[in-house]
């Protein structure tokens, strides 16, 4: 007895559904109805003869059967709409979704991302704005750049980015400690909520202060750190590649101290399965190129 394949559609129906945060989801990107969508699922089911979805309290998950199909099959699916793409004269447009801090999309990732559009021009990237790694679990982003105290585990990751913090403020306020008229015990010191002991930890891991420093205003953002400090409201413990880019317009300056290396840095977030598909793969070695060409241009 000849056993029928599934048609396209239908393999197509499973791949959305393995890699989308919800079968509504799923369904809305085939352009399906949910009852639609089901009937496709169903069928593929059907065909394999084995669970291939388990329902959880966080939605339905791959089974190891399920996964071993997503394995074997999305490539396969991939290598087809891309060659029947190619034979009527046109190109593929993918699309990577890449999560990360706000700060971080906006000064560091943001200026460069053009580099990525001349060198993959067909793949399309958003981005989502979280500190987490939730949007990765769940399949929302295909991949992350997260600080190293973000939970990861049971994801893939690669360090990505040194942190470097010095002192930076306004230019009238790093002046006129230049000239020595004021000196940080009289300041408003700013720091990250995430990291409220960075100051004493700077004074320690550099000794340029003599006295012990702790910060008196924490911000959720550090683009919102800078930008208190810009305006002359006190001098903000600069990390490195969040602060580039008030450096590089004369926003904020350095007072001249020495920097020290925070513990930790930025590291690459990733599901094992997701980071294999082609364009997620070129996203992650393009940010770890960028990081290794331009980790301490800081002007820290």
């Amino acid at each position: 007895m000849t056993r029928r394949i599934p048609r396209l559609e239908v393999i197509e129906a499973f791949i959305e559904a393995a890699r989308a945060p919800s079968f509504r989801i799923a369904a809305q990107r085939c352009a399906l109805s949910p009852a639609a969508f089901s009937r496709r699922i169903q069928a593929f089911h059907a065909f394999v003869g084995r669970d291939i979805f388990d329902r959880q309290p966080g939605g339905m998950r791959l089974t190891q059967a399920g996964q071993e199909c997503l394995d074997t099959l999305e490539p396969m699916y991939r290598n087809i709409t891309q060659a029947a793409l190619e034979l009527s004269g046109r190109r593929a447009s993918e699309k990577v979704t890449l999560s990360l801090s706000h700060s971080l999309a906006m000064s560091w990732l943001i200026p460069r991302l053009e580099r990525f559009r001349e060198s993959w021009p067909d793949i399309e990237v958003s981005i989502q704005t979280t500190r987490t790694a939730e949007a990765i679990r769940s399949g929302e982003a295909d991949l992350g750049v997260c600080a190293s105290d973000v939970d990861a585990l049971g994801l893939h990751t690669q360090h990505l980015l040194d942190v470097h913090v010095a002192p930076v403020a306004s230019p009238d306020l790093a002046a006129a400690f230049r000239e020595g008229r004021i000196d940080l015990g009289s300041q408003r010191l700013l720091a990250p909520v995430q990291a409220p002991g960075m100051w004493s930890w700077w004074s320690e891991a550099t000794g340029a202060n003599g006295l012990p420093l702790k910060a008196t205003d924490t911000f959720d953002m550090a683009y919102a750190l800078y930008e208190a400090a810009a305006a002359g409201w006190g001098v903000a413990s600069g990390m490195g590649v969040t602060v580039a880019s008030h450096l590089k317009t004369g926003r904020l300056v350095s007072l001249g101290l020495p920097s020290a290396r925070y513990p930790g840095g930025y590291r690459l977030v990733g599901r094992a399965s997701r980071i294999r598909a082609p364009a997620v793969a070129a996203m992650w070695r393009w940010l770890a190129e960028e990081a290794s060409s331009g980790q301490r241009a800081t002007g820290l």
